[in-house]
């Protein structure tokens, strides 16, 4: 989808409005700067929205606004609030469905990588698995109840008309750390995200947009 402005007046007004703010952007970055603020934004809403002292309708309404604005400007869509929790649920949703046997529902957070900072749940055996065969993988410690051992999570990067696309690989630790979350790093063993790599967090929904 090309992100040029079909109101190139409307994408000069936004930069004006920017600058009143104290930040000036070029017009030919405008797009690449609320696509930034999107990704900061859902990494946000992710991470602080188990916690009761944060205003998560701030979170809420600048993904609405940007989204909106983005839409006004002709430039591609990023997701809305909603969207955001979709697809984190898309996600708890995939690794629940290898979990054979009761499940429960594990707090990550990811401390490395494009994705450094978000928290969420993710579903996993509520019991240990005594089977060698079992898909969430075996730890040195032997089969303990916890999210998935591996996980991929996608990322784009590059500027809103060249953008890459593929997916970053996470492993967790063997134990929860003292907040009582699971932390996952980035996979030494693959090949390092490529630089300016960003979480993709967005739904088919707001890609048909």
């Amino acid at each position: 989808m090309s992100t040029t402005s079909a109101m190139p007046a409307a994408v000069v007004q936004a930069t004006e409005a920017f600058v009143r703010g104290g930040e000036h952007i070029a017009p030919d970055v405008l797009d690449l700067h609320l696509s930034e603020v999107a990704d900061k934004a859902s990494c946000s809403l992710l991470r602080d929205r188990f916690r009761n002292d944060f205003p998560h309708a701030a979170y809420h309404e600048l993904l609405s606004t940007v989204a909106a604005l983005r839409s006004v400007l002709g430039f591609s869509p990023t997701p809305t609030a909603a969207e955001v929790l979709a697809w984190q649920d898309r996600q708890r949703i995939v690794y629940a469905e290898a979990v054979r046997g009761p499940k429960t529902q594990y707090p990550v957070v990811f401390v490395d990588g494009p994705y450094r900072g978000v928290e969420m749940t993710l579903d996993g055996p509520a019991e240990p698995y005594p089977n060698a065969d079992d898909p969430l993988g075996h730890l040195a410690d032997g089969w303990i109840a916890g999210p998935p051992a591996f996980i991929p999570l996608p990322i784009i990067w590059g500027d809103t008309e060249r953008l890459g696309h593929g997916s970053v690989r996470y492993k967790r630790g063997y134990a929860p750390d003292s907040e009582g979350r699971w932390q996952f790093r980035v996979r030494t063993d693959d090949p390092a995200p490529p630089e300016g790599a960003r979480p993709n967090i967005t739904v088919p929904a707001a890609q048909e947009i």
